[in-house]
């Protein structure tokens, strides 16, 4: 149980943690709009559902045509939302809590007086901290954070880009990020930045997907326009309803691997990296899209759930190795800042 959510009004200590995302300068509440106004950009800034819509530019604008990406809409959120923890799916279930896990191993318990989840989707990590945390969630959706408020996860939520997060610089003893990484055009600056707000001594988590794991290359065929079509075609002619190169969904999901996002944590004043391997990946390219997951889901489902389990089970004991830890799907890396 995460720290009660505070009411649509903005306080005077939420206000002070806050600053321009252009200018980094303070921002003037205007309680009657409601809205935030920054006087040296002269840029707007409403304040939807008590969330500050702290995104790049005069937000107030140009709200009508800022949410176009793929989890904007409500639909997709809400998608979102029933899907990332399981749904009663046995994959879903055990990825969920194999990401969880992940992070919770890299997470100090020293370290959580307050915390910011930078793209916090539907809230699912603030949900598990104390009431005795400070849990702040940032996401680019401003649906998906309407989903989060009105769940109760976390005390403090804002709209806005890992890009250029408008808080003041020091404020976090943990800043962490889940699956986000690889949906950014700027990676290494959003690194920078969540260090920025790290307190020096406070820690940087972050879980990614792997590019040295070969789900990266099965990921790179879907979408292509050229491949994916061709090897998608036997499959067609054959089997009619088995489509394992379809298109990926997404046009734009960049992965990183250890040594990359290892390198742009030391630039960002990060020192003492740690961290693990989490999932496998063959589960994206195998089982699922060749219907084995699926024959085994209504024909075998206590079979199913145990080859999950036991899969998980050889993540919590192999995962701190560096041969995982450099080559499984995703990777946990943990860097804490100088100071």
């Amino acid at each position: 149980m995460c720290a009660k959510d505070e009411s649509h009004t903005l306080s005077p200590q939420r206000l002070a943690m806050l600053c321009c995302p252009d200018c980094r300068g303070e921002l003037t509440h205007q309680p009657e709009v409601p809205r935030l106004w920054c006087p040296a950009c002269n840029h707007r800034y409403p304040i939807v559902e008590g969330i500050p819509v702290l995104l790049p530019g005069d937000v107030e604008a140009t709200i009508e045509a800022r949410f176009h990406r793929y989890w904007d809409t409500e639909e997709k959120s809400q998608l979102y939302n029933q899907k990332v923890e399981g749904d009663g799916d046995p994959f879903g279930i055990y990825n969920h809590e194999s990401e969880i896990y992940g992070m919770e191993k890299l997470l100090r318990p020293q370290q959580q007086g307050r915390i910011l989840d930078a793209g916090c989707g539907n809230g699912r990590m603030l949900a598990r901290f104390s009431a005795q945390t400070d849990a702040v969630g940032i996401d680019a959706s401003l649906n998906l954070l309407r989903i989060v408020k009105r769940a109760g996860r976390g005390s403090f939520h804002v709209c806005c880009e890992l890009e250029q997060i408008p808080f003041k610089d020091g404020l976090f003893d943990t800043v962490f990020s889940c699956r986000v990484l690889q949906h950014l055009t700027q990676q290494q600056q959003a690194v920078q930045e969540m260090s920025r707000v790290t307190k020096p001594g406070g820690d940087l988590v972050l879980e990614l997907y792997n590019s040295w794991n070969l789900k990266a290359l099965y990921k790179n065929l879907r979408m292509s326009k050229t491949w994916a079509p061709r090897l998608n075609a036997p499959f067609r002619a054959i089997f009619r309803s088995m489509s394992p190169f379809q298109d990926w969904g997404i046009d734009y999901d960049r992965y990183n691997h250890w040594f990359q996002v290892k390198r742009w944590l030391q630039q960002a004043d990060m020192h003492q990296i740690q961290g693990r391997g989490v999932g496998f990946g063959y589960h994206k390219y195998l089982l699922q899209p060749f219907y084995i997951d699926a024959v085994l889901r209504d024909h075998a489902p206590r079979l199913l759930s145990g080859y999950y389990a036991f899969c998980f089970r050889l993540e919590r004991l192999l995962g701190h190795l560096p041969p995982f830890r450099w080559g499984w799907e995703k990777f946990v890396i943990r860097g804490t800042r100088h100071g």
